[in-house]
């Protein structure tokens, strides 16, 4: 467990589909002077967006950490970073982060293939391929890093998601208000 009042970053990672951005914003509406920011949104900015080139992920990914401390220079606290952060992008956001000094905590969250399967498949909108999906969701559940929890969000409802995010980030749940 870690104390959200001295986060400077919270991480969200995991497959398409998986329940991150929804999990994002749920946090977000519980922190008074946090921010969310979704890398796939940056990247969005892009002029002729091909979710399959690695290099407009990695420019989304090097604007998502600029703005993060665009951010935290103006004390917004913490910034929630959601990505599905493969093939090393989490161990290097890391490690920049512990070279700048930022606190930070990654929430990992992983599905059943099955679960992963149903929901791509009854998404609207965004990255549905099963596939490369499958292979992030794998290598979530199989890659530990460090100050890093592994959520199995297999079978749970965007509340049941949440009290188990609050619960390893030290959130009441039972607090009123919109600051931990």
């Amino acid at each position: 467990m870690t104390d959200l009042l001295l986060l400077d970053a919270i991480i969200l990672r995991g497959a398409p589909g998986v329940g991150k951005s929804t999990l994002g914003t749920r946090l977000l509406d519980r922190l008074h002077d946090g921010a969310l920011i979704e890398v796939d949104v940056v990247r969005a900015m892009l002029a002729r967006v091909d979710w399959a080139d690695r290099r407009q992920h990695d420019i989304a990914l090097g604007g998502g950490l600029d703005l993060l401390r665009c951010f935290r220079a103006q004390g917004r606290k913490p910034v929630i970073l959601v990505d599905t952060f493969s093939c090393g992008r989490l161990k290097f956001v890391q490690s920049r982060f512990d070279d700048e000094r930022l606190t930070h905590y990654t929430l990992s969250l992983w599905l059943t293939p099955d679960d992963l399967s149903r929901r791509l498949r009854e998404r609207v909108s965004g990255f549905r391929e099963y596939e490369p999906s499958r292979i992030l969701n794998e290598e979530v559940a199989t890659n530990r890093y460090p100050q890093e929890t592994l959520i199995d969000a297999s079978g749970l409802d965007k509340q049941a998601l949440l009290a188990r995010a609050y619960a390893v980030l030290g959130f009441d749940p039972t607090e009123p208000g919109d600051s931990p």
